[in-house]
Parts: structure tokens; sequence; C-alpha cells
């Protein structure tokens, strides 16, 4: 899905999550906040922080899901797999959950690493959870640019 805007959404997941996206075992990405719903359907481009440190892939969040744990577990089917404590985890002592339901996923032929992106953008400030990278910004073209794998 190609995006017409003057913006590109770049969400920060860590390095292990998303290659559980990239692989295919990870259909949703959890998150305390929820994304803005004008963003639904919109590619979105992926740094993987931590290990990674590059821009590695993009997907489309079809639907935003928001409920108290148990109602996230069962929506997600999280309360049937093994490794269901990392969300319970992850989600202790918040009241109110939220599960990114992904789609359109698709992982870069040449990903755009941290160290590239400071040599046209010095000072390039990496979200904790997601931001706007603007036409005007030096790397926008860059990302643009980015293909994925083909199957």
């Amino acid at each position: 899905m190609e995006q017409n805007e003057d913006k590109i959404i770049l969400m920060s997941i860590m390095s292990y999550y998303a290659r559980q996206i990239f692989s295919g075992i990870k259909k949703y990405e959890f998150r305390i906040s929820p994304l803005k719903l004008c963003d639904l359907n919109k590619t979105i481009y992926v740094y993987s922080a931590k290990v990674d440190k590059a821009i590695i892939g993009s997907f489309v969040v079809k639907n935003i899901h928001k409920g108290n744990i148990n109602e996230i577990l069962k929506i997600t089917e999280y309360d049937k797999r093994q490794d269901r404590q990392e969300i319970v985890d992850y989600f202790k002592n918040v009241a109110v959950c939220y599960a990114l339901e992904l789609t359109d996923i698709n992982l870069f032929q040449n990903p755009l690493t941290l160290k590239q992106m400071r040599v046209f953008e010095p000072n390039i400030q990496l979200p904790q959870y997601y931001k706007y990278i603007t036409k005007k910004s030096i790397i926008y073209n860059k990302i643009k640019q980015l293909k994925p794998v083909e199957n």
C-alpha cells in the first residue's frame, strides 16, 4: 500500500519482536498507548531497535483492539500461546491494553541502518514509540526507496 502523503510513519520495535513480525510468528504489535486512528491502513516503517538499529521493513495496521489484558489475550489468541506470559508481563498494572493487528508485512532487501541515517541526518532522533518523518527530512526519500524482499 503506497502512502501519498507528505509524511512517513516510523515505529520503533525491539529487535526480538520485530524479527518475530517479519518471520510471520507475530501478527499483533502490543502497545500501552494506541496508534492514532488517522494512521490506520497506512504504511508504517519499522525501526528495529536495540540489536539491528535499522529500518528493516514495513507493515499496515488494519485494526486496533482495545481492552483489558484478558480481552486482548483472547482477541489475539495469545491466551493459547506458550509466550502469553510475555504479554501479561508487558501489560502488568495497565488497565487498558492495545493490540495493533498487522497486515501487508514486508521485510526490506537492504535495511537502512542508523549509521547510514546519521550520514545524511547526524542529529536524527528515533522514536520510543513512533514519529512522523516529513518530506523536509533528508532521510524521507531514503526510506521511501527501500524495497521489499521478493517472495
